[in-house]
């Protein structure tokens, strides 16, 4: 049997409540534990790179080439929590789902939003919950948005 340390808490991070709930519950955790939070924000690889070979890399590494009026307000969901010094905010161009399992090997847990796409919502969007939850090897925690 391996043992393994578990290092951090990777969260998978965009704008819309669900992901901010997931932030908030990670945030949480992360102070009662004391282990640091990557917080995971991938945007979609563009189509005009698809054609590079972009898509299909199997570690895909953090990018700094981002807009800068989009990272800004990213980093704004981030600051949030209140973020302490050793969390950080990695972007990433790749699919959500992906991005976020591929950056959780050695993690303790994955924390995603669950967002309900039905019907064509599902097809076209997809879902960052279901993917992790079917594909992450570690612990996967699915944070509803609460209705208040």
């Amino acid at each position: 049997m391996e043992f393994r340390l578990m290092s951090k808490i990777v969260v998978g991070l965009d704008a819309s409540p669900s992901s901010r709930a997931a932030l908030a519950w990670a945030a949480d955790y992360a102070r009662m534990t004391g282990l640091p939070i990557q917080a995971v924000h991938a945007m979609p690889v563009p189509a005009s790179l698809a054609s590079v070979g972009v898509l299909g890399e199997s570690a895909p590494e953090p990018v700094d080439s981002i807009d800068a009026d989009y990272r800004r307000d990213i980093e704004e969901v981030f600051a949030t929590v209140d973020p302490l010094p050793e969390w950080r905010l990695d972007f990433y161009i790749d699919d959500p789902g992906p991005a976020v399992v591929a950056a959780s090997h050695g993690a303790a847990l994955v924390v995603v939003g669950t967002r309900e796409h039905r019907g064509l919502g599902r097809l076209v969007y997809g879902s960052v919950s279901r993917y992790c939850l079917g594909h992450a090897k570690v612990p996967v925690i699915a944070v509803p948005v609460q209705d208040d």
